[in-house]
C-alpha cells in the first residue's frame, strides 16, 4: 500500500508563514514564527493561528496514514486556548491518530511554544476511499499563469547539487503552449496543455540532459504530467497540486521527486533522490530568470 506523500503547500500557509518540518506515518509536525501579522489587539498572537495550525496538524496526522487513493475531511474541531504566544516566538503544532475506523478517525493535539502548551484540540475526520466528486480539487492556476507570461522570453537557470557540492551547470527552458484542443481538458484559461522542454549543461557548457515534460488536465480536473525523456518510453504520472507549486513523484521507475515552484525569487525547480527527504534541502536546485541574458 502507498501512503500519501505531505501535501503541497496551500495558500494560506505560504501566507501565514507555517512551514511542515517532520511527515512521517502517524506524525506530522507544522511550525511558524510569531509576527506583527499574527498578533490580536492584545498583542498575543491569533486564536485563529491556532485553529489553522491544529487542523493541518491533525489532518496531516491521519492523511500521512492513509493510503495515496483515499480522501478525508475536517467534520468538527474542538480548540481549546490555554496560554498566550507573543512576538518572536515559534511555535510547533503536531497531531496524533487516537481511534481511526474505515470512515471516520478521532485526533488530538497541541501547539507548544518550547515547553509551554499554547493551545490544544480534538478532532473528528471522515474518510473516502475515493474522492467524492462534490469535492473539487485545488488547483495551481497561479503558478501556470505565472510560467505562461513568461512563455515568449523563456527561462535561463543555474543549479547546485547540494548532496555534492557541485555547481556551476546552467540550464535553459523553453515553453510552449497548445490552446484551442477541444479534446483536452482546459489547465488554465484558454491553455489546454503547458510543455517545458529543458536542457541541462555542464560547466564546460557540453549538453549533460534533456527532457520535456508536457502538463495537462485529465477528464476528472486532475493534474498529469507526461515525460519524454531521451531514449526511454514516455509515462504519465499524478501531479501533486500546491497554491504555487506542483509536485512529480517518485517516479514509478525509481526515478526521483521534483517540485515546480513559484515564489518572490521566480521559478525553481527542487529534486529529491529519496522521498523520505522531502522535507529537507533538495538535493539539485536550480533558479531560474525569464529572458535572454537577464
Amino acid at each position: 500500500m502507498t501512503l500519501s506523500p505531505a501535501p503541497e503547500p496551500t495558500g494560506m500557509s505560504l501566507a501565514l508563514g507555517i512551514e511542515r518540518t517532520a511527515w512521517s506515518p502517524g506524525h506530522t509536525c507544522l511550525e511558524v514564527t510569531v509576527t506583527p501579522d499574527h498578533l490580536n489587539k492584545g498583542g498575543a498572537a491569533h486564536g485563529g493561528l491556532m485553529t489553522v495550525l491544529l487542523d493541518a496538524a491533525l489532518g496531516g496526522a491521519l492523511v500521512s496514514t492513509l493510503p495515496l487513493s483515499s480522501w478525508c475531511a475536517t467534520t468538527q474541531l474542538t480548540t481549546s486556548f490555554l496560554d498566550a504566544a507573543r512576538e518572536g516566538e515559534r511555535l510547533q503544532a503536531t497531531g496524533r491518530v487516537v481511534r481511526r475506523g474505515r470512515h471516520v478517525a478521532h485526533l488530538a493535539g497541541e501547539v507548544r511554544a518550547g515547553e509551554r502548551v499554547i493551545a490544544s484540540a480534538v478532532g473528528t475526520w471522515a474518510i473516502w476511499d475515493a474522492r467524492p466528486p462534490s469535492m473539487s480539487l485545488r488547483k495551481a492556476d497561479a503558478f501556470f499563469r505565472n510560467v505562461i507570461a513568461s512563455a515568449n522570453e523563456g527561462f535561463h537557470g543555474e543549479g547546485v547539487w547540494h548532496h555534492t557540492g557541485q555547481s556551476g551547470m546552467t540550464s535553459t527552458l523553453e515553453v510552449s503552449l497548445t490552446r484551442g484542443n477541444e479534446h483536452d481538458t482546459v489547465l488554465v484559461d484558454d491553455v489546454h496543455a503547458l510543455t517545458l522542454h529543458e536542457r541541462v549543461f555542464a560547466p564546460d557548457g557540453a549538453l549533460a540532459h534533456e527532457d520535456r515534460c508536457t502538463y495537462r488536465r485529465d477528464a476528472r480536473g486532475g493534474l498529469t504530467l507526461e515525460l519524454h525523456r531521451q531514449e526511454r518510453p514516455t509515462i504519465t504520472v499524478p501531479v501533486e497540486e500546491g497554491a504555487r507549486s506542483l509536485r512529480v513523484g517518485p517516479l514509478p521507475d525509481g526515478g526521483p521527486t521534483w517540485r515546480h515552484r513559484w515564489g518572490d525569487e521566480g521559478l525553481v525547480l527542487d529534486l529529491w533522490f529519496d522521498p523520505a527527504s522531502l522535507n529537507a534541502r533538495a538535493d539539485i536546485e536550480f533558479r531560474y530568470r525569464s529572458g535572454e541574458g537577464s
